[in-house]
């Protein structure tokens, strides 16, 4: 586990698979936007499923190493982090994120990231760091500027959100070695 005072990043578990399930519900309105994961009414047995896939891939270090972020003053799950390997030869790797509605707001994803970031400089000697997010979302924009991520590209006209929208992609990057 990786933990400060406030929060501690949880590997994927079968032991919080209700909760985990509940944090979905309660955040469609706000996932909906901008993941095309999301799911109107996700059951308890796909989140379960999905937790299965992430484990295995937790266990196997392979494509995404997703965290559970839980505040350590009641364990209550505040949002979802993760780690998805882009380029071991590098390496390079890209964080994603999402904060629990009744959670978002209180600095617990910005949080998240640095306790992230000092996973993935201490485990993979990470040399790229990168935060993408949809132009359209501002929140996800304000989390990586908070987490001293800068601002390297924008991409215009480069993705469609789940509404059919069209969007472009902000990048966001640390980088740790330099040629």
């Amino acid at each position: 586990m990786i933990s400060n005072n406030t929060l501690t990043l949880v590997p994927p578990t079968l032991a919080l698979v209700s909760e985990f399930h509940d944090c979905l519900i309660e955040s469609y309105a706000e996932h909906k936007q901008f993941l095309q994961w999301a799911e109107p009414d996700a059951s308890v047995a796909s989140t379960r499923e999905n937790m299965v896939s992430a484990i295995s891939n937790f266990e196997q270090r392979k494509d995404e190493l997703r965290f559970i972020v839980q505040r350590n003053s009641d364990a209550r799950i505040v949002g979802c982090i993760g780690l998805r390997i882009r380029d071991m030869a590098v390496p390079y790797l890209e964080i994603g994120y999402w904060a629990r509605t009744s959670e978002a707001g209180k600095g617990y994803i910005t949080q998240a990231v640095g306790l992230l970031e000092q996973y993935a400089v201490r485990e993979f000697k990470v040399k790229r760091l990168e935060i993408k997010m949809a132009i359209s979302n501002h929140a996800s924009k304000r989390v990586a500027e908070r987490a001293g991520f800068k601002h390297e590209a924008t991409l215009q006209s480069d993705r469609i959100l789940p509404s059919g929208e069209l969007d472009g992609t902000h990048v966001f990057c640390k980088v740790f070695a330099m040629y």
